[in-house]
């Protein structure tokens, strides 16, 4: 008898799942899914598991479909006013198909390749181009008219390249590592810290590179660019030996500085990519105590000379690169990569315009190193927070181009859509980041922390012009109001986020003494956006914000001068802000700062937590267990805070009452 064709019909399906037990995955049989035991596995009476390691299928929040419908619509509407059907399909399907198969990842890096074919320049040895002859690259366009002098002489040959780069490093071992002042033990000391606490954000060195080079006065070392190491070293350290006056921190590393700044100018004469790296870190050290000006200075002779050596090029299109290892050309990419994303903070920390663009280079982003398993968790990450850094820093400066450039690319009546199309690359960022750097479970790689700071600095940065006093053009009709609503909660939500995150760094780290200088610039943002609600001032849980960002910004004081000036400048800013009944701690007396003046604003909130032991074992990946329920016990609150979301796209929205819950 044949079978009943209704009775497939009317057989239920099994439940669907996007995640099976363990032990379904390993027979490749159908799971549904239930916990804590899936059907076949109670049937068996077999141990049923699910991994808590994620598979990367997450699903796209609500808000972030609805901004790409909403995208969608507008780019549509834009087609319609221009005569455009964007309904009509004026292409066969086979060609779409075919064009969508070229949109890949490798199509970036083909065009930057054809990009530096069309420049036709030239990485010169050769006398006849390169005038200085000391062995070093230097990069010269068809506009220099020396393009056509080539062959005119020998070239230098890849083992002749090797001897002159032999000879121009003058530095014997003794000079470098016995003569500095302090024993080697010291030095490896202050090196450690330096590519532990450093490195990774301002990654202008190659640590590998560096060490093989050290002590073998190799191509990537010099004596200069050791001292320079040693001299941000010192900030990071607790040796009173480092500071030129042990009983001021901010004196740490200055007798290195001193020393380099000795053989700068010897060396600035026959520039090298040792120089580049050099410069950069001097000025970081000269932010580090205080001189934004000489930081500036330095940053710029660094960007200059990158310019110099076409590091602003990618070498995989030059014929020179039979010349250069595998790790040079990688080594030219990461510098040239920091020194952009440093440009971006930069600007945004003084106001000032970008001075290394996008539009005027051609470089692939660094590639990954062979990783193995025994690398830390730090090491594995730092390819993708370069990348996650890179791109952030491109999307910042879309913003500083845009809105805040002394000549702003849009015009008033276009920035309201510039703020919803940004706002949606920043959350495609967001949602984009992988694992290794999220921060909404317990995390030990401190610089990815930052890098949330960074986000949502930027989105700050996007939304503040919208809302800033003065307005010469303010919007009367309903559209622009809703633009302002927006802008106002994008800042609001932001600056609650940068403070969530920095009490996640604090109760994973125990403070920001070891942290790079640029969560300072991300700090200052939040509490002006805090003291912008001047209807909350009022609220003991707004009044505990402000707090911790002043704490913050005191711990990032051991290591970063600008953080203590900041920090003194807003206390007095809070003083004339929030009313005089919030200002005195109970007893009447109010906080004196480590210079002995009053800062007018309590500091009575304990926020020296130690991160509880929080254990992930069998928690299912649905249930993120956030750090707010951890506190719960030490907050004595009655309802934990809201956990963040499975997609990890709402991590941007935090509501005021999430937060009054916390505190």
């Amino acid at each position: 008898m044949p079978p009943d064709p209704s009775a497939n019909n009317n057989k239920q399906r099994g439940k669907y799942t996007t995640r099976a037990c363990e032990e379904c995955r390993r027979r490749r049989a159908k799971c549904d899914g239930k916990r804590p035991s899936c059907s076949k596995c109670l049937q068996g009476d077999i141990s049923c598991q699910y991994s808590v390691v994620e598979d990367g299928r997450r699903p796209a929040s609500k808000t972030y479909v609805l901004s790409l419908r909403q995208r969608i619509e507008s780019l549509e509407l834009l087609l319609e006013r221009h005569g455009i059907d964007p309904h009509e399909r004026e292409q066969p399907s086979s060609k779409r198909v075919d064009y969508a198969a070229t949109v890949k990842k490798g199509d970036e890096d083909a065009a930057i390749d054809e990009l530096a074919e069309g420049v036709k320049g030239k990485l010169a040895l050769d006398e006849s181009l390169n005038f200085d002859k000391h062995g070093e690259l230097r990069y010269f366009g068809p506009t220099s008219g020396r393009l056509e002098f080539q062959g005119s002489s020998d070239p230098l040959s890849a083992s002749d390249h090797g001897k002159i780069s032999a000879i121009t490093c003058l530095d014997s071992i003794i000079t470098g590592l016995d003569d500095v002042g302090f024993t080697r033990p010291i030095q490896e000391h202050l090196i450690s810290l330096y590519f532990k606490w450093e490195q990774p954000w301002f990654a202008v060195v190659d640590e590998e590179l560096f060490r093989q080079s050290m002590y073998c006065c190799g191509r990537y070392w010099s004596s200069l660019l050791h001292l320079a190491i040693l001299a941000v070293g010192s900030r990071y350290s607790d040796r009173i030996d480092v500071r030129s006056d042990p009983d001021n921190p901010n004196t740490a590393g200055k007798y290195f500085l001193e020393q380099a700044k000795r053989r700068l100018h010897s060396e600035m004469e026959r520039p090298s990519l040792m120089t580049i790296q050099t410069l950069a870190i001097i000025g970081t050290f000269y932010v580090a105590i205080g001189a934004d000006a000489a930081c500036w200075l330095y940053l710029g002779m660094a960007g200059r000379l990158c310019l110099d050596m076409g590091l602003n090029l990618d070498p995989a299109g030059f014929e020179e690169t039979n010349m250069m290892s595998h790790r040079e050309i990688q080594l030219r990419r990461q510098i040239y990569w920091t020194l952009y994303c440093h440009d971006k903070w930069a600007s945004s920390y003084t106001g000032r315009v970008c001075s290394m663009l996008d539009s005027q280079a051609a470089v692939k982003m660094p590639d990954d190193d062979e990783i193995s398993d025994t690398d830390s968790p730090a090491l594995k990450a730092f390819r993708p927070l370069q990348r996650a850094m890179i791109s952030i820093c491109k999307i910042q400066e879309n913003i500083i181009l845009s809105l805040w450039a002394p000549k702003p690319l849009l015009k008033d009546n276009q920035r309201p859509t510039f703020l919803e199309s940004c706002l949606l690359d920043l959350r495609t960022w967001f949602y984009d980041l992988p694992t290794k750097l999220r921060v909404d479970r317990p995390n030990d790689i401190p610089h990815a922390y930052i890098l949330h700071m960074i986000y949502h600095t930027a989105r700050i940065l996007l939304a503040k012009p919208f809302i800033m006093r003065g307005n010469s053009h303010p919007s009367k009709n309903q559209t622009g109001c809703k633009t302002i609503d927006l802008a106002t909660s994008i800042c609001r939500e932001s600056a609650r986020a940068i403070c969530l995150v920095a009490q996640r760094y604090r109760q994973v780290f125990g403070g920001f003494h070891l942290s790079p200088i640029s969560a300072t610039h991300c700090t200052l943002l939040a509490t002006l956006v805090l003291l912008g609600e001047r209807e909350n001032l009022i609220l003991p849980s707004h009044k505990n914000k402000l707090s911790l960002c002043l704490t913050v910004l005191d711990e990032l004081s051991k290591s970063w001068h600008p953080a203590r000036l900041i920090g003194h400048n807003l206390r007095k800013l809070c003083h004339s802000e929030i009313p005089n009944q919030m200002i005195s701690p109970p007893g009447g007396e109010n906080n004196i700062d480590r210079d002995g003046n009053e800062t007018g604003f309590p500091l009575d909130l304990d926020l020296g937590l130690e991160l509880p032991n929080i254990s992930f074992d069998g928690i299912e990946p649905e249930q993120h267990t956030n750090f707010g329920s951890a506190l719960t016990s030490q907050y004595e609150l009655s309802v934990p805070m809201e956990s963040l979301p499975i997609d990890y796209g709402f991590f941007d929205i935090l509501n005021q009452s999430s937060w009054d819950q916390m505190w």
